[in-house]
């Protein structure tokens, strides 16, 4: 280790749930640390995928093989051992798995104890249909528990509702999953009739997420515009869904479908943008979800890709400075071509995004907030 990188403040960026090279803890937080030169980086999560070597980081596995109960378990002794190997000074938990064992340990190192509130994990479990009320209501305060420690020094919010929905969690710094790179000016862009349209849906392929419904609003979309594709791209959670998905698809040529069991790189689902003339967001309109602003429509708007999503008061008010979407009904297949002619009929991106929904918009918060510890 050279002297430089000795002097350097040692971070631990923690997951049991996301990739060692996660968008948000490693393209996001970790680059903006790297960007500082002050910190020395170490990151883990469920898959340690090869690195150029830069200097001042290192990744570390915490489940090699997706995410089974066993797996998850043992990711806690490994969480363990690579706190005792990096002896952190700030340890960010992506997780709320990881929660009680870094308070435990915390008077033992001594850091600072950081918690990315990613998702408000209690709601979202009204969204997975396998489960029921009583082992809903039974994981529900699990997490509660987990999550309610008096050891954590940080909050980081990654959605502004989480402000109202957790006001428990203080002191907190809101960050959004904004863009993590620079805004595509476009000129302003209209649709000419044509026999076929491409869209994309990626990301987190779920049934709350709305995929099963796109796809069918999509076969609708062919009888009249027989030339379209659809490129599905995404991390495919419930094996079940999985399967009602490959049927639902397994027909229709025009259907590319492309899942996995694991997180797709970010850099291949930014890479099908570039073909796509709408990007769809079919998301159902569920309590969990509503106030929420998926990355997918930060990336969308910086990207100069028009968006069709479902009437979302929230993503509606959003869109609207730049004329970035149209609303579209996934549900109401009878007049899924007559709407999608009126999204035709519009003009999008009439102005440019402004530059906060970027990342680099929040930048100086995170790092002021980090520093301060």
């Amino acid at each position: 280790m050279s002297e430089k990188s000795a002097s350097k403040i040692p971070v631990l960026i923690a997951s049991s749930l996301k990739p060692a090279k996660d968008t948000r803890a490693y393209g996001k937080l970790g680059l903006s640390l790297r960007e500082t030169g002050a910190y020395s980086l170490n990151f883990m999560g469920f898959s340690q995928i090869p690195q150029e070597y830069c200097e001042g980081e290192n990744f570390y596995s915490s489940v090699s093989k997706g995410n089974p109960i066993w797996g998850r378990l043992s990711a806690q002794g490994r969480f363990v051992r690579i706190v005792v190997k990096v002896r952190p000074k700030i340890l960010i938990c992506c997780t709320y798995e990881y929660l009680p064992i870094a308070a435990f340990f915390k008077p033992f190192f001594g850091y600072k104890l950081v918690y990315d509130v990613q998702e408000n994990y209690v709601k979202n479990l009204h969204l997975n249909p396998k489960l029921s009320p009583a082992k809903r209501a039974r994981l529900g305060k699990i997490i509660q528990r987990m999550e309610s420690g008096r050891a954590v020094d940080l909050y980081l919010f990654a959605e502004k509702c989480y402000v109202e929905e957790m006001p428990d969690k203080t002191p907190f710094v809101v960050l959004e999953n904004k863009y993590a790179g620079k805004i595509s000016h476009v000129n302003p862009k209209r649709f000419e009739k044509k026999s076929g349209y491409n869209f994309l849906i990626s990301g987190t392929l779920t049934p709350a997420f709305g995929t099963l419904d796109a796809v069918n609003w999509f076969k609708e979309i062919i009888k009249e515009f027989p030339d379209s594709s659809l490129k599905i791209i995404g991390h495919c959670t419930l094996l079940s869904f999985k399967i009602e998905l490959e049927k639902a698809c397994e027909n229709t040529s025009q259907i590319q479908l492309k899942h996995s069991s694991f997180p797709v790189p970010h850099e291949e689902i930014i890479a099908e943008y570039s073909t796509a003339d709408f990007a769809i967001l079919p998301y159902q309109n569920r309590e969990a979800i509503k106030d929420k602003i998926p990355t997918k429509l930060f990336e969308s708007a910086a990207l100069g890709v028009p968006v069709l999503i479902g009437g979302n008061p929230t993503w509606l008010d959003f869109l609207a400075p730049f004329s970035g979407g149209f609303p579209i009904d996934f549900f109401d297949l009878s007049h899924s071509a007559q709407q999608f002619n009126a999204a035709l009929n519009q003009e999008y991106f009439t102005q440019s995004p402004a530059e906060s929904i970027l990342w680099k918009s929040q930048h100086s918060d995170f790092i002021s907030a980090i520093a301060s510890l």
